[in-house]
């Protein structure tokens, strides 16, 4: 069975904390927070931390040992020192979870999801910080499928989901409503929402950015398609109304990992980052749900490569080592 008894002090969690590739861009202060939340749990060999089929209950951040991890019968690796247990799976929701299994005597620092959720709330910029690293984490695993995958991770909308231009409020809202991120959101977010963006409109054949261009806006699509290019016009593929386009390169910090060209007249929601992360801080519920739709994205890209495991599972799972798949 696992014990709580305290083995390290605050400084020595806060060092630990640091070297884990999420929280490793976080100020002191924030990792004191983290660390203050936690409480050191240790693992004999052979104690299972998380079990498949259920909900994840809690992260584990291993200060010390090696864990064991496989999901759907698949091994994904070992995590160490240098890891994170949980997370991808609980920021999505995902109620099948994973298996976790202390290969070695493991010492972990235990967060457990309402105090996950806690901190969350409570310090914005830990939230914020998360879902940059989510994002980027989620253009790290895009960048390494195939191109010819592209089609299958960015499906194609034909019907509009609103009217073609000059949406008032409500319109927008109601529109809004019909995006995977905003489905849930109150009616006060998403009018918070609306109000910071513009309604733009752009011919065919017109160039939104190039690929490698300054990110920092994005664009939610009310009617028309748009053809991305990707690897200098290996991958391509289509977008239609209902899709974002923009956003996550920009809450990640990166440069357009995309060029992106409008095939028919097009018309837009147009918002800055700023005051999407705005939006974000004023609206807690907002901001977890747009978590989970990348953190689910994540995952649904990882089922995609499960054939090709690497340092995309490695990342996303906190993993030193992918293993061999079974037969």
């Amino acid at each position: 069975m696992p014990t709580n008894t305290p083995t390290v002090g605050t400084v020595e969690r806060i060092l630990s904390l640091k070297r884990i590739p999420m929280l490793a861009g976080l100020s002191p202060e924030d990792l004191a927070v983290v660390a203050e939340h936690g409480r050191e749990r240790f693992f004999p060999k052979g104690t299972v931390l998380l079990r498949e089929g259920e909900p994840i209950p809690a992260l584990y951040a291993v200060l010390d040992g090696r864990v064991h991890v496989a999901r759907q019968g698949r091994k994904l690796g070992h995590v160490t020192s240098a890891g994170f247990v949980g997370g991808a799976a609980m920021f999505a929701r995902d109620p099948e979870g994973l298996s976790a299994v202390a290969e070695t005597d493991t010492l972990a620092l235990e967060l457990e999801a309402d105090a996950t959720l806690e901190i969350f709330e409570d310090h914005f910029p830990i939230l914020h910080h998360v879902l940059r690293e989510v994002c980027r984490w989620l253009l790290d695993l895009v960048g390494r499928l195939p191109s010819a995958r592209y089609g299958d991770i960015f499906p194609r909308f034909e019907a509009p989901l609103a009217p073609a231009g000059d949406l008032d409020l409500v319109e927008r809202i109601l529109f809004l409503r019909q995006v995977s991120p905003f489905a849930q959101s109150s009616i006060n977010a998403l009018a918070e929402l609306s109000r910071g963006m513009a309604e733009v409109s752009f011919p065919a054949g017109t160039r939104l950015w190039d690929e490698g261009e300054a990110s920092g806006t994005g664009l939610l699509l009310v009617s028309g398609t748009i053809r991305c290019t990707a690897r200098d016009g290996e991958a391509v593929f289509t977008t239609g109304p209902g899709a974002p386009l923009g956003a996550v390169e920009s809450i990640a910090e990166r440069a357009r990992w995309y060029t992106a060209t409008t095939e028919t007249k097009v018309t837009a929601l147009q918002g800055s980052v700023e005051g999407l992360i705005d939006v974000f801080e004023d609206n807690f519920d907002m901001a977890m749900d747009y978590l989970a739709v990348m953190a689910r994205a994540q995952m649904r890209l990882l089922e995609l490569r499960v054939s090709a495991p690497g340092k995309a599972l490695e990342r996303v799972y906190g993993c030193v080592d992918s293993g061999e798949d079974p037969a």
